[in-house]
């Protein structure tokens, strides 16, 4: 984990992504609606599906801002102790 990153259940979006995929649940047990069920099961995986991704994409743009840094300022580094 990078230093930038904080751990994902410190984040609102993991919270709500939570509440989003226990709420589909509920309602995909429910035994008086069958389309409660399948709107409870596309509810629960669209939440744990659109969390995943959006934490994947947060980590890549955190780590390809550090490594473009690291680069930046190697590359300063090199220059300024050539001059």
């Amino acid at each position: 984990m990078s230093n930038n990153s904080k751990p994902g259940y410190k984040s609102t979006e993991f919270w709500l992504s939570c509440a989003g995929l226990i709420g589909g649940l509920v309602l995909s047990v429910m035994p008086e609606s069958p389309w409660a069920n399948i709107v409870g099961g596309i509810l629960s995986a669209v939440c744990g599906a659109s969390y995943t991704l959006g934490r994947s994409f947060h980590k890549a743009k955190v780590d390809s801002a550090a490594t473009n840094a690291k680069t930046i300022a190697e590359t300063l580094l090199k220059k300024s102790s050539s001059d």
